[in-house]
């Protein structure tokens, strides 16, 4: 653990901490300087002996904001706003960290029902890179668009009941299973029954396959297949070419529609180049951190022109330092 801690000026020219009593301020930077690497502080018997702290000056501070009760150990909520810890050790607090979020605001709090929640203080933990540059307004909207009612039936009448996920991120396997859904239709069209020409009996496309492997001639059908599996592909491009807008409008401060051709063909372009939806997410919520800090990309023109010209740059780039990373 850090034998040093930062005291935020910030923090002391806040209204909340301006008008505390003496004491509670003083309670206060003891904490910050007793706390784990987590902004947990457990051990307080020795603070109130030296503060001479009562249950009411904790109390203030938690009214004011500025600290947490968390199953009697107290947590600083502006930690990651004014600690630089270069040598950092895990709390001790693994039961109570679980119950820990971070807001968009990049403070603590342990209310579930906080819709400015970005991640969890557990998830913030494993991450590799764990720095400010994150950008934590699109993991509240990724969160937001995971919370989902359930009818839930128990003998009762129906209940609503809110199932909130993790840090949500693309599921392939729910991907692959839509695709298969969707393709299933126009694989019946592969199955047409084909009339033979000499004795007018019916065989169906997976047999001419068959013949067509063992040396045979697929003729006209083998067009026919190609183009249905070309006809597939553009189908499943196009969905997540519409996935890509959907998540682009559900970060950015202005919505570019999904007619935006330019656009639509830089993601299409890095779909067929092999790129995970994912990665090219990331692309995106990279180009947002600076568009967010400029105030001539807030606007829908702009954002796209920026979109389009960097995109590829830096969905390759975020693909290399994940792999350098691993």
């Amino acid at each position: 653990m850090a034998q040093r801690r930062m005291i935020s000026k910030s923090i002391h020219q806040d209204g909340r901490f301006l008008t505390l009593s003496p004491v509670s301020k003083i309670l206060y930077d003891d904490l910050v300087l007793y706390a784990d690497d987590d902004g947990f502080c457990s051990d307080v018997s020795l603070i109130n002996l030296m503060d001479k702290a009562t249950a009411e000056n904790y109390s203030e501070l938690e009214q004011a904001g500025l600290i947490v009760n968390v199953e009697g150990v107290y947590l600083i909520v502006d930690w990651l706003n004014t600690q630089l810890l270069n040598h950092y050790s895990r709390t001790s607090f693994l039961d109570l960290s679980s119950k820990v979020f971070i807001r968009i605001d990049f403070k603590y709090t342990i209310n579930a029902e906080d819709r400015n929640i970005a991640l969890p203080l557990d998830d913030w933990v494993e991450r590799k890179n764990r720095n400010r540059q994150i950008n934590l307004k699109a993991l509240q909207q990724q969160r937001l668009k995971g919370v989902v009612t359930q009818k839930v039936t128990n003998g009762k009448p129906n209940v609503n009941k809110k199932i909130t996920k993790g840090s949500p991120s693309i599921d392939k396997n729910s991907i692959d299973k839509s695709r298969l859904e969707q393709n299933r239709p126009d694989q019946t069209k592969k199955e047409k029954i084909n009339i033979d020409k000499d004795n007018s009996t019916s065989t169906s496309s997976i047999e001419n396959n068959a013949t067509t492997e063992n040396g045979g001639n697929s003729g006209e059908k083998g067009g026919v297949d190609n183009r249905v599996n070309n006809q597939l592909d553009t189908n499943n491009n196009q969905d997540n070419i519409n996935s890509l807008f959907n998540y682009l409008n559900g970060i950015s401060p202005t919505d570019i529609p999904k007619d935006n051709k330019r656009l639509a063909d830089v993601f299409d372009m890095l779909i067929h180049n092999g790129y995970e939806i994912e990665d090219i997410q990331l692309g995106i919520d990279n180009i947002m951190n600076v568009a967010n800090q400029m105030p001539q990309y807030q606007n829908e023109q702009s954002l796209a022109k920026l979109l389009i010209q960097h995109l590829p740059e830096y969905t390759k780039q975020t693909l290399e330092q994940s792999s350098s990373n691993d």
